[in-house]
């Protein structure tokens, strides 16, 4: 009996070791399993974004750079605000937006087309800036500024089929005082300018 009770005892010791490595052994593969699929699915998201084709701005007012900066940083700040978008830059987009656009002139729907199509993008995305000054109105309380802000937004989705065109527009007054130490103008250009970017990127 004593004999029995004591291998019996290290029957289970050793039964009950091995059943702990194998435990160890089961948990640290679930880990594994675990980490791989979690560093997995960015790639996958990666792989699932849209691709979006931001065309130069068709700027057609006269010796104003600065709002070619200023279209091309707050569409990027939209852009890269926006989980599932990424931006497409290469050879093959460039030459084939410079075929199917003309300086001066926003590019129609059946050029967007062409341009998502042989250019491999997603969406494509252009806007066009015909005014952006501002007026003085003046008054014997104070003087006041109205701004004068007109363009164009367009934009193709390849995966759902739409087309999207907008007006820009904006003549909002406010007193001249407060505009005195900022660039009014180019910061509601720059805000125009995310509107439209949400509201394409958003299918709006």
């Amino acid at each position: 009996m004593y004999f029995l009770g004591k291998y019996g005892k290290i029957y289970t010791y050793q039964f009950a070791f091995l059943g702990g490595i194998i435990m160890k052994k089961v948990l640290r593969y679930l880990v594994m399993t675990v980490m791989a699929v979690c560093f997995a699915i960015p790639g996958i998201n990666a792989a699932e974004a849209a691709t979006v084709a931001l065309l130069p701005l068709v700027n057609n007012v006269q010796g104003d750079e600065l709002a070619n900066q200023v279209f091309y940083k707050q569409a990027m700040a939209v852009l890269n605000s926006k989980r599932g978008f990424v931006m497409v830059e290469n050879d093959k987009l460039t030459a084939v937006i410079e075929k199917e656009t003309a300086a001066g002139t926003l590019p129609s729907e059946a050029a967007l087309q062409a341009i998502a199509k042989d250019g491999n993008a997603d969406i494509v995305i252009a806007m066009q800036l015909d005014v952006l000054e501002d007026n003085v109105i003046m008054s014997s309380e104070e003087n006041k500024l109205q701004l004068d802000l007109q363009g164009y937004a367009v934009a193709y989705n390849r995966l759902t089929g739409e087309f999207y065109k907008h007006r820009i527009y904006n003549d909002k007054t406010v007193p001249e005082a407060v505009t005195a130490r900022w660039d009014w103008v180019h910061e509601e250009w720059g805000r125009s300018v995310r509107l439209e970017m949400d509201r394409i990127l958003s299918g709006k």
